[in-house]
């Protein structure tokens, strides 16, 4: 065989054909008193609800543009909420306190909703565009390039500059690692090329200003059999500490083992959430844990946070890739790395792999401002 057939075969990665796929694009953008004056005029703040008129002529306008489009799901968030997107046989739409989950499947779910509370102003407004169709990744320069435009046309009619809107474009592929276990037929293969190489191939060119960040996060469900793997002594108190050290032991091992330098164990209940910064750091807010790395960072370690007092439903591992992660090729070597990292950890934690799962969500991200 061919070096470079080897080298290219080396970059490759199988995943199940069971595999999820979703794309989703968020605009984000400030409301100030110039935008509320051009869309409703005064605010009268003796009315009960001062804000409705504002919201309902601005998700309009919003779903007017995405039908111009041809864009068939639209959400028009403007409560403050962190907002998620996952695939789901069924769609659902599920808010806490701090977010707003959406659940659906991209072939079978369309839908057109705001969420605001009409008695507050907000201080941004998502406009989130969910993809549909049946091969979301194979189509996503498509939809980006439509979403961008729908943007476009949404900052021109409102006013806005295109520097109050900040876009991005995030696009998952999940799948059980040991799906073939439990009898799962075929695989995908990929090579996970950038976003903006894939753009590029379509023609897409993205602005100068682009940032880009790719990362795994896992969730490993704790059941009684991984609880009974470390004896745990409660005589003063519940103590799982003894638990996550183990599990945190065999995730730094099998990461090191395979050259990951970028990770995180949570077991906090908290929702981990990954995001570029050029100051790396981690903060609890409330339901979320905020995760920020720097991609130009080749070896930032691993961070461990647990609650020792509080038994999780699922342990979550973190990879976040760096710059050097990034082959010509893509990202399907930093892929197979993680998942040979992830057979060591259930070697380790005595994995029954046709009956437990290791969810793997693999994330690419973009985001920039229109120049």
């Amino acid at each position: 065989m061919p070096i470079s057939r080897t080298r290219s075969a080396q970059h490759k990665v199988y995943i199940p054909s069971s595999a999820r796929e979703n794309q989703y694009l968020l605009a984000k953008f400030n409301i100030t008193e110039q935008l509320i004056e051009k869309i409703s005029g005064p605010i009268d703040h003796s009315n009960q609800q001062p804000f409705l008129a504002f919201y309902k002529k601005l998700s309009a306008l919003f779903f007017k543009i995405n039908e111009e489009l041809d864009i068939e799901s639209g959400q028009f968030v403007a409560n403050d909420k962190f907002t998620r997107i996952r695939f789901s046989p069924e769609k659902l739409t599920a808010q806490t306190k701090q977010q707003i989950l959406f659940l659906y499947n991209s072939r079978y779910h369309c839908s057109q909703n705001a969420y605001f509370d009409a008695s507050k102003q907000a201080s941004k407004i998502h406009l989130v565009f969910l993809s549909n169709g049946d091969d979301v990744r194979h189509n996503s320069a498509i939809f980006h390039q439509k979403v961008v435009q729908a943007i476009s046309k949404f900052t021109e009619q409102t006013g806005m500059s295109t520097q109050d809107v900040r876009i991005s474009d995030h696009q998952h592929l999940t799948y059980d690692l040991f799906a073939k276990d439990k009898g799962i037929e075929g695989n995908q293969v990929h090579k996970l090329r950038s976003i903006s190489n894939r753009y590029a191939a379509d023609d897409i060119s993205l602005p100068h200003n682009t940032d880009e960040l790719t990362y795994a996060i896992v969730d490993m469900p704790i059941n009684r059999r991984l609880r009974n793997l470390v004896e745990l002594d409660h005589s003063e108190g519940e103590n799982y500490s003894p638990l996550y050290n183990y599990i945190a032991d065999a995730f730094i091992s099998a990461a090191k083992k395979h050259q990951l330098n970028n990770g995180a164990v949570i077991a906090n209940g908290l929702v981990p959430i990954v995001r570029r910064s050029d100051d790396e750091n981690t903060i609890a807010n409330g339901e979320l844990f905020m995760l920020g790395y720097n991609p130009k960072n080749t070896s930032g370690g691993y961070i461990c946070k647990w609650a020792a007092d509080q038994l999780v439903d699922n342990v979550q591992f973190v990879f976040v890739a760096s710059e050097q992660d990034k082959t010509s090729h893509g990202f399907g070597k930093f892929l197979i790395q993680i998942e040979h990292a992830l057979q060591s950890i259930a070697q380790k934690l005595e994995y029954i792999n046709d009956k437990e799962e290791l969810t793997v969500r693999f994330h690419q991200h973009i985001g920039f401002y229109q120049e």
